[in-house]
């Protein structure tokens, strides 16, 4: 489990890996993908959380931005994931130089947000109209992102890239 708390404490993501989705299958995606608990809570409110599939090679790439970011470099990549209800944006603070920006949106539902889930949202936490979105915007720690990095390839280790299977 990966968890990433924000620098007031009142918010937290945890990615909980689970298992792979398919035991054999006969493409790199299928065999790659992972089941996820992502949830999101805040304090005083209750937690919303959506069960996605993000690919193993997906979760690596998040913990190598997020080490980036931790390490104060330029990001190489954008968390953006192939077939996700998580949409996540992480990029360092123009205000301060030790905290990094985090916004994630929860989605039942995989593929794009609808065209009006983000240019009203202006708070800290965020629900859609239709009740299907959930979403937070905090500010971590650069270590507090460290750690997430940390917890997240640890929580990979039962969960390793598997390459097809030549047949005979």
């Amino acid at each position: 489990m990966a968890t990433l708390t924000s620098l007031d404490l009142r918010v937290r993501m945890t990615l909980l890996p689970t298992s792979y989705q398919f035991e054999v299958a006969d493409n790199l995606f299928d065999l790659n993908w992972i089941w996820v608990k992502v949830r999101v809570s805040a304090s005083g409110l209750p937690g919303h959380f959506v069960h996605t599939r993000l690919a193993t090679w997906e979760l690596a790439s998040l913990a190598e931005h997020s080490d980036q970011l931790a390490d104060g470099q330029r990001a190489m990549w954008h968390p953006r994931f192939f077939d996700s209800g998580l949409h996540l944006w992480v990029r360092r603070s123009a205000e301060r130089n030790d905290t990094c920006i985090v916004t994630l949106v929860l989605s039942p539902v995989t593929g794009p947000l609808p065209a009006d889930a983000l240019p009203s949202w202006h708070a800290d936490r965020f629900r859609h109209p239709g009740g299907q979105l959930e979403g937070a915007r905090f500010q971590c720690s650069r270590a507090a992102l460290a750690l997430f990095a940390e917890e997240l390839r640890e929580a990979m280790t039962a969960f390793p890239v598997r390459p097809l299977q030549r047949a005979g």
